[in-house]
C-alpha cells in the first residue's frame, strides 16, 4: 500500500503546482512590457509625456474602433479617443501657458507599431493588453504630480486621473473576459 501511495502522492503534488500553459503564458505577456514604474520628471517633461501618450492612444483607439471585431473594444476604442482628445487639449493650454509647444507627431516606435498590430489578426486582444499596459503607465504618470505645485498641472491630474484609473480597470476586465472566453473555447473543442 506504502508503495502505491507515494508515487500516487508524487503525482498530485505535480498536477496541483502545475498551470495550463495558456494561462502562464497570458499572465507573463500581459505585463511583460510595461515597466514597473514611471521615472520621476520635471513638470514641463510631464506635459509632453502626457501628449506623447495622449497621442499614441488617440491613434490606437481610432485603429480599434475601426478594425476590432468585438463591440466592446470597438466602444472602448472610441471612448479612449474621445478622452485623450480632451486630455490633449488641456494638455496643449498648459503647454501654452509655459510658453512650449507639444509633440505634433507620434515617435517612429509608435507608428511602427501601430502600423503592426493594424495587421494582425488578433487586434482586439492586442489592442486591450497594450491598453492595459499604456492605462498602467498612464495612471502611475498622473500619481506623480497629485500634489503639483504647478496649479494647472494639479488640475489636469485632478480631473485626468480619475478617468485614467477608470479604464485602466475596464481594460483589466475586458482582456480578463476575453482569457476567460478563450479558456471556455479550448475546454469545449477537447
Amino acid at each position: 500500500m506504502k508503495k502505491l501511495c507515494i508515487p500516487v502522492l508524487a503525482i498530485v503534488l505535480m498536477a496541483c503546482g502545475q498551470q495550463s500553459k495558456p494561462a502562464q503564458e497570458e499572465r507573463q505577456d500581459s505585463t511583460a512590457a510595461a515597466p514597473e514604474t514611471v521615472e520621476p520628471v520635471d513638470e514641463r517633461t510631464f506635459v509632453g509625456h502626457m501628449a506623447a501618450s495622449d497621442l499614441k492612444e488617440i491613434r490606437l483607439g481610432e485603429l480599434a474602433s475601426q478594425k476590432a471585431k468585438s463591440a466592446r473594444v470597438k466602444t472602448f476604442g472610441a471612448e479612449i479617443v474621445k478622452e485623450r482628445t480632451a486630455s490633449t487639449l488641456q494638455l496643449q493650454e498648459i503647454a501654452r501657458q509655459e510658453g512650449t509647444t507639444l509633440a505634433p507627431e507620434l515617435s517612429r516606435n509608435d507608428q511602427d507599431e501601430i502600423a503592426s498590430m493594424r495587421d494582425r489578426d488578433n487586434m482586439d486582444r492586442a489592442y486591450i493588453k497594450r491598453m492595459v499596459q499604456e492605462q498602467k503607465r498612464t495612471v502611475q504618470r498622473l500619481q506623480r504630480y497629485t500634489d503639483s505645485k504647478d496649479t494647472a498641472i494639479s488640475s489636469y491630474v485632478k480631473r485626468t486621473l480619475p478617468v485614467a484609473s477608470a479604464r485602466y480597470d475596464e481594460a483589466v476586465q475586458i482582456l480578463e473576459d476575453m482569457r476567460k472566453q478563450m479558456n471556455n473555447r479550448d475546454i469545449s473543442h477537447d
